[in-house]
């Protein structure tokens, strides 16, 4: 991130022959826990031909940095936006998705001008 701290970030790409477009989660639950199964979600993915880039977010699991809820999403969420791009397995489009506190890290996000995709989940949505 633009301030030194580092974000634990597991990378899942398809057996692709270029770069593919990228479906990003910034996760305070873990990556591999009783919210969501990461390695589950990428593999349907992988098959689809996307990237999945999921993100312990700041302070938690992996991540450097402290645990301050809502202050740090935006610029977070920006800063990795912007990392995805400029690797060589991205062909610059970005997506993300994931509900509770992940759906906010989505909206916070939306400052990023590379943002192209928000799947929003909630209960009751049809």
């Amino acid at each position: 991130m633009r301030d030194g701290v580092r974000l634990a970030t597991d990378v899942y790409l398809p057996d692709a022959d270029g770069p593919v477009p990228v479906v990003l989660t910034r996760l305070p639950y873990g990556k591999n826990g009783g919210i969501i199964r990461v390695d589950v979600f990428a593999e349907a993915l992988l098959e689809r031909g996307y990237a999945l880039a999921a993100q312990d977010r700041r302070g938690k699991f992996r991540s450097e940095g402290d645990t301050v809820p809502w202050v740090n999403e935006a610029l977070d969420g920006y800063d990795t936006i912007e990392w995805i791009v400029n690797q060589p397995w991205a062909n610059g489009r970005v997506g993300t998705t994931g509900l509770s506190y992940v759906g906010y890290t989505q909206w916070a996000a939306l400052s990023s001008h590379r943002f192209r995709t928000l799947i929003e989940s909630r209960p009751g949505s049809a």
